[in-house]
């Protein structure tokens, strides 16, 4: 509809199709050339006559012993003589001219007698120059009109693209089929260049996702790569008790844990990274029950309060959604006092999944970085938890073409909330 809109707001001449444009550049084109073609059979037929008139009229008004009359079609000249010279027709008493000459030998050699002596072949030939001529005038002018300026335009956007420069945009320079190719193009550019954009975010998150999961290792691996050098020059000579061996075995066995965590968290990223969500049909009021349900399940002896609002039929993947509300859940079950509110809402294209609770809240740091993977608070620093759940849900949230927001409460606590698009 906005389309259409715009497109009406144009001049005729830019609205106006392909088809059109063409059918109006030929009519004026074969209008114009019958116009002159018509000047031009008007002109030779004066010159025709002019011509006559300056070198043959002369001959004809002579009142001497002979004159010449012309036989009315300006073909032929009769030489007359004055009686009793002429021939006359003894029954009618007809006057006959003694002799006869074409009226070209009245006009000199050159252009003035060929003008005169070949006005039809003359007609032709100015015809057909002229339809050449307006037809060559027609191909130039629907060009110049609806080609050159498209043309210009798609051919500098393709050179763009082929240098990889998507930082522009195409205006569609019409309303016909080729504005309409334009719009395409710019779709295409806008497409390309969101894709890129997206591409970077995943590589400059993988980025981030290595340089965090090499920086968590680095810990663990220090700890195991110390007592191992510890038990391999106590053990030989003695000087470690058993029971010292022991707790040191046991360290190290803590720190194997961690590192396996580590690397299981690492390879479900990954699979997380290769997930596209399967949307269908679900009904508002059965996603609102199996979170409910959910909640309910994982509330963990805190007072659990869920509402929602909406109705009708959404299109998304449930099972993403559920992942999306466990993390959150687990997030606010960690840090909540005793109260978590649970607020689910469907309006328009977009569903919102609001998790809050009476616990701490964010820092500073939290808002910025919490999304990112391996973050934890300095007051969970010795905690089970990989720091992956808040950046799971963004993951998730933007593949099912929404985001994660994080936000603390007036009254204290974290609040977070999950958009996610329900439009098909």
């Amino acid at each position: 509809m906005e389309a259409i809109e715009q497109k009406k707001k144009l001049p005729w001449k830019k609205r106006i199709s392909l088809k059109g444009a063409l059918v109006v550049t030929t009519l004026a084109c074969v209008a114009a050339g019958f116009l002159l073609c018509t000047a031009e059979f008007f002109f030779l037929g004066s010159l025709h006559n002019w011509i006559y008139e300056t070198y043959v009229t002369p001959y004809l008004p002579d009142t001497s012993e002979y004159f010449y009359t012309d036989s009315g079609d300006k073909t032929r000249i009769y030489l007359h003589a004055v009686l009793p010279k002429a021939y006359i027709d003894p029954t009618t008493g007809e006057s006959f001219p003694i002799e006869e000459y074409d009226a070209v030998c009245f006009i000199p050699e050159g252009l003035p007698r060929f003008f005169y002596k070949y006005p039809g072949p003359i007609s032709v030939l100015l015809c057909t120059v002229t339809a050449m001529l307006f037809f060559v005038l027609d191909a130039f002018w629907f060009f110049r009109w609806k080609v050159k300026k498209p043309l210009a335009v798609l051919s500098t956007a393709s050179e763009k693209i082929a240098r990889n420069d998507l930082d522009f945009t195409i205006s569609p320079p019409s309303g016909d089929e080729l504005g309409r190719l334009c719009s395409s193009f710019e779709k295409m550019r806008s497409s390309l260049e969101e894709n890129n954009r997206t591409l970077w975010r995943a590589m400059e998150e993988r980025r981030q996702l290595n340089s965090a999961f090499a920086h968590d290792l680095r810990t663990p691996l220090t700890v195991l790569r110390g007592y191992s050098d510890y038990l391999s020059e106590g053990l030989p000579t003695g000087k470690i008790l058993p029971e010292k061996a022991a707790e040191t075995v046991a360290v190290m066995h803590r720190s194997l844990l961690r590192l396996q965590r580590y690397v299981e968290g690492m390879s479900s990223l990954q699979k997380l990274e290769d997930i596209s969500p399967q949307k269908k049909e679900v009904t508002f009021s059965q996603l609102a029950a199996h979170l409910q349900e959910t909640g309910k399940i994982l509330q963990s002896g805190l007072c659990l309060s869920f509402s929602s609002s909406g109705a009708g039929n959404l299109f998304l993947d449930e099972e993403l959604v559920l992942q999306v509300f466990e993390n959150l859940m687990s997030n606010s079950l960690r840090y909540a006092a005793k109260n978590i509110w649970v607020t689910l809402k469907a309006e328009k294209t977009f569903l919102t999944l609001l998790v809050a609770d009476d616990g701490p809240g964010f820092s500073k740091e939290g808002l910025k970085r919490a999304v990112q993977p391996y973050f934890r608070c300095e007051t969970t620093q010795k905690d089970e938890h990989l720091g992956l759940g808040l950046f799971i849900c963004r993951l998730l949230c933007e593949k099912h073409g929404g985001r994660l927001l994080l936000e603390n409460r007036p009254q204290g606590g974290a609040k977070l909330t999950a958009v996610f698009s329900v439009s098909m």
